[in-house]
């Protein structure tokens, strides 16, 4: 079990652990190697099959033999090359999937991998043929199948496997598609950063919103941890597309659009300020123009997990300032960003924060924060794996009792509407105030009682005493969140998903 110290660290590094170890994984050693390469899925002397042999649990060598069809359920050894391992990094940091003739992908358990030569970095790794994240029983048909391994979301060569017998999948596409991959690759004797123009491209798919000529060029000219270094600092948003300077209107739009204004005035002002038309335009500019675009990009990763809608958050106003909430917290604390969140006034309207009372609790934020933001349902492992029962079931992070007592905390928090508040210097009369974080205004409407929150190993601030304010409450509140073991793993495999790859390896 980690120390507290180090679960701390793992939560407020999670957003840096993501962007630079996964995205640029040689940035974990001491200097990146311009030609580092994705695994290579070995061959038979026919190059578009697989070398394939049975695994018979007895010592595992090179086969000197063509493989053959294999059955289903069946275990096969594959062999790769091209990966050196990191110390404590197994079969656990591989993927196999393979595709069918019709396209269907499948995903085949790995059972082990062993080293099968000394000099070189060459291993076997023993697969299961059978389908783990879907139903296949029995396939409709049989033939060859195009495996392809993964590591670190690197993808290897894609070569035939035959699945009960051999044939039927149409090995040429996938050879076109190498070769134009291939021709579109230079060498150069200024390139610092990723040799290879796939391996960039990828870079800048998973960093940026895609490769651009000038982009890929930058990239190759001054290599990663400059580029990287430089989207750290970057101005944000790009100077030429500022965000949308929008004004704080009435809730009533018939109000903040009168209709004495002249139709097409009256038209412009709905499209602008009660919709959220200028805001799309401002964060598509941004993605296709912006210079920041790491920024940009881990800003919509987070909004994608804080989530609020402009469905319900209609003034385009309220949502800009939610959206300055993650980009100021991209490359952050995230302790910072759960508190800016949880008082961000877009989220206490969505999530029905801003009318909960001691009165009339409303427990939506409460459920949220722990479901989806922070710990997620079940306790995990430190990587990313579900703790089980013994019956081998998933063990619940938290009960309905825990989500009554959460509610309480966030209880008589309210927009900041008082024109005599030092903490409302952006209020305007007769406007709803969706600048100013939330605060409470009147302690008797939050719940004073004591509270017994989140239990886990040596937990913070599990039980919170009674008669304090719903300030000091809140902070007591989130830490006791923040500083669960989940948070690391929960938060950082989302942003894996996000930024890296859509189905990351346990290690």
């Amino acid at each position: 079990m980690l120390s507290r110290n180090s679960r701390l660290l793992m939560c407020l590094s999670s957003v840096f652990v993501v962007i630079i170890l996964l995205i640029t994984p040689n940035l974990a050693q001491s200097d990146p190697n311009p030609n580092s390469p994705a695994p290579v899925l070995l061959s038979e002397t026919d190059v578009s099959r697989a070398l394939v042999s049975d695994s018979n649990g007895k010592s595992i060598t090179l086969p000197n033999v063509k493989s053959k069809a294999f059955d289903l359920n069946s275990y096969v050894n594959l062999y790769i090359s091209d990966v050196e391992l990191m110390q404590g990094e197994g079969a656990n940091a591989f993927r196999v999937y393979a595709k069918d003739s019709k396209n269907r992908l499948y995903r085949f358990p790995i059972e082990a991998i062993n080293r099968v030569h000394k000099q070189k970095p060459i291993y076997a790794i023993t697969v299961k043929l059978r389908d783990e994240i879907g139903f296949w029983e029995q396939p409709a048909e049989t033939g060859d199948l195009l495996i392809t391994v993964t590591w670190r979301g690197l993808a290897s060569n894609s070569l035939l496997l035959g699945l009960g017998k051999t044939g039927g999948y149409d090995f040429r596409v996938e050879t076109k598609k190498a070769e134009v991959a291939k021709n579109d690759d230079t060498d150069s004797a200024i390139t610092v950063g990723y040799k290879w123009s796939g391996d960039r491209k990828r870079f800048l798919e998973q960093a940026a919103f895609g490769p651009t000529d000038a982009l890929d060029q930058r990239v190759r000219r001054i290599g990663l941890r400059i580029w990287l270094e430089e989207q750290f600092n970057a101005s944000y948003p790009s100077l030429n597309n500022p965000y949308p300077n929008l004004i704080l209107k009435p809730s009533d739009s018939s109000v903040g659009c009168p209709n004495t204004l002249p139709t097409a005035e009256r038209n412009e002002c709905f499209r602008n300020y009660y919709s959220q038309y200028l805001n799309q335009r401002w964060t598509i500019k941004e993605m296709f123009y912006g210079d920041a675009q790491l920024r940009h990009r881990v800003a919509l990763a987070l909004s994608q997990l804080w989530v609020t809608s402009g469905e319900s958050i209609d003034q385009a106003s309220h949502m800009v300032e939610y959206h300055k909430v993650l980009s100021r917290n991209a490359f952050g604390n995230y302790r910072t960003l759960m508190k800016e969140m949880t008082l961000n006034p877009a989220m206490g309207d969505y999530l029905d924060m801003r009318i909960s009372t001691k009165n009339s609790p409303n427990e939506n934020y409460a459920r949220e924060i722990l479901q989806l933001f922070t710990i997620g349902l079940f306790k995990l492992n430190q990587d990313g794996t579900q703790q089980l029962d013994g019956n081998n079931e998933p063990i619940p992070t938290y009960d309905q009792n825990t989500v009554n007592n959460f509610t309480k905390v966030f209880t008589g928090w309210q927009l900041c509407n008082n024109a005599t508040s030092p903490s409302c210097p952006s209020f305007v009369v007769g406007t709803p105030n969706y600048i100013d974080p939330m605060y409470v205004p009147n302690q008797s409407s939050h719940d004073r009682t004591a509270k017994t929150l989140l239990d886990y190993p040596n937990p913070v601030n599990k039980n919170i005493p009674a008669n304090l304010n719903g300030e000091p409450e809140l902070e007591l509140a989130l830490d006791n969140i923040f500083y669960h073991p989940n948070v690391a793993p929960f938060v950082s495999k989302y942003l894996i998903q996000q930024l890296v790859t859509s189905d990351p390896t346990p290690a």
